[in-house]
């Protein structure tokens, strides 16, 4: 049979209508976000759209989206997108209904309800008006309510006015958009500006920002500096598999501010007039307690104990640090006159935290600020080692991320259908050790094939995930594996103070 040109011509153009559907890449993670070439293919103005859509709707525990506004009403200048040119995947039929919307477009009156930071961008942020997200709506009964659900999320863009191709999207330049990667999103959230929180999202997403650049994004974003950091990780600093060397100062050797004995050598040769003193002091540094345990609300309480007063006559201050490396602290206070006690800060608890002993400097009237190192003290880990599954090459383990209770699963390698064998299993979180299987804490579970891929490079044997509760750690808690609906499997040991 012979086909003419044109016919050819007519199926080549199909199969690319029916493929670039499929062929749309999924971001998973904000290492996958920064591959893209933000301010040269994508425009910047895209990330600020997506950073106020990830907060603006509600994701639950088993990352389901729900809507927060009514795109029927076409609230923030939302409208229905018809998929005419049929960039994304058809909808599906059937008794449940699907719709695609899309937001962003800012000459909609309805647009000025968005935040300010997405109206009016900085001037190195500004889109032209190009970027937008779609969304896939399934409406779902629940009772006799419906129910909004997103399903897929997208970023794109129209073409450039010099494409020619008129108001239709760029499907080179479409992506869609995982949960997951809406979730780390959320994390910089615009509510929050302090350099604790700042150091925290640093750390947990591996940048290699330092302490002045840290000190220079609150300064200059303000309220917003969560969300400065988010496009600093984005956009300066490129996706690479081996995470480039940390560029963080470290701190010198810690030195000993008092040694075992001073001895004062006179300027002249000594006759039998002339002194030696020697110092010894009253209590030794390896004497001295320093240590950080859980306090309430899943903050970190700082403890120290034989603390040497009598030796340092200006007072003495204790402070909290992200890490052994840390050269910032993230809380201090002074210590008064008391040997031991107790600081309950307003610090998430995070594995790392260290606790250091300063000389007190005081400047002026009642103003102090750290002096001299005295001491530090052991880094914070986790308290409960994992524990294995029964039956299965695999094992639990309860920690602790934000001062919130995370569970994580190591998997064998060898253990190749451990989805399908774990298919109905979960992780559940429990106050006590007294709690009944089914008494977990309200809605702190997860399903065990839901738990997210983590990266711990000293398990080279194991694949590794990881669920993060939104339950505060606390002396007690305990997560469980619970196998085919109500087997328990494992059983990690109480989370320590």
């Amino acid at each position: 049979m012979k086909f003419t040109g044109g016919f050819q011509s007519s199926c080549l153009a199909l199969l690319l209508i029916l493929s670039s559907a499929s062929a749309v890449q999924v971001l998973q993670n904000i290492n996958d976000l920064k591959k893209l070439n933000f301010g040269s293919t994508v425009p910047k103005h895209s990330l600020l759209l997506l950073h106020w859509f990830a907060n603006e709707v509600n994701i639950d525990n088993n990352n389901i989206i729900s809507l927060t506004f009514n795109p029927d009403q076409g609230d923030y200048g939302s409208h229905h997108y018809g998929n005419y040119e049929r960039m994304l995947d058809q909808l599906p039929l059937g008794n449940i209904r699907y719709r695609y919307f899309t937001v962003g477009n800012l000459n909609q009156e309805a647009s000025s309800d968005l935040p300010p930071y997405v109206v009016h961008p900085r001037i190195e942020y500004e889109g032209r008006n190009r970027d937008r997200i779609i969304f896939r709506v399934r409406e779902q009964n629940v009772g006799r309510q419906v129910r909004n659900v997103i399903d897929r999320v997208y970023i794109t863009q129209h073409f450039e006015t010099s494409d020619n191709q008129g108001t239709r999207y760029d499907p080179v330049n479409t992506y869609q958009v995982a949960s997951r990667l809406l979730r780390q999103i959320r994390q910089f959230s615009v509510n929050e500006n302090d350099l604790n929180t700042l150091t925290n999202l640093r750390d947990q997403f591996r940048s290699n920002a330092d302490y002045s650049q840290l000190r220079m994004i609150r300064n200059s974003w303000g309220d917003l500096a969560c969300l400065g950091l988010f496009l600093f990780i984005v956009i300066q600093e490129k996706y690479s598999s081996n995470q480039q060397p940390d560029n963080r100062r470290q701190p010198s050797t810690k030195r000993k501010t008092q040694p075992d004995y001073v001895v004062n050598i006179p300027e002249v040769r000594p006759n039998r007039h002339s002194e030696v003193s020697i110092r010894i002091p009253q209590i030794q540094c390896d004497d001295i307690t320093l240590k950080v345990v859980t306090g309430s609300g899943g903050k970190a309480r700082i403890i120290w104990k034989k603390a040497p007063v009598d030796d340092y006559r200006g007072g003495m201050m204790i402070a909290l640090y992200s890490n052994n490396v840390g050269e910032e602290p993230l809380t201090y206070k002074s210590t008064g006159n008391a040997r031991s006690g107790f600081y309950d800060t307003s610090v998430l608890l995070n594995e790392g935290l260290q606790v250091r002993l300063h000389e007190r400097t005081k400047l002026c009237c009642f103003w102090s600020r750290l002096g001299e190192e005295i001491n530090r003290g052991p880094e914070f880990k986790n308290s409960t080692a994992a524990v294995s599954i029964t039956g299965y090459k695999a094992s639990l383990q309860l920690f602790v991320k934000d001062g919130k209770a995370c569970a994580r699963l190591y998997v064998k390698t060898s253990f190749i259908d451990w989805m399908l064998k774990f298919k109905d299993s979960w992780v559940g979180f429990y106050s006590s050790e007294d709690k009944g299987t089914r008494n977990y804490e309200w809605w702190q579970w997860q399903w065990a094939q839901k738990f997210d891929r983590a990266d711990l490079r000293d398990c080279p044997d194991s694949f590794v995930f990881e669920y993060h509760s939104s339950m505060k750690i606390a002396p007690g808690v305990q997560a469980r594996f619970i196998f085919n609906g109500d087997v328990e499997k494992a059983r990690t040991p109480c989370w320590k103070e």
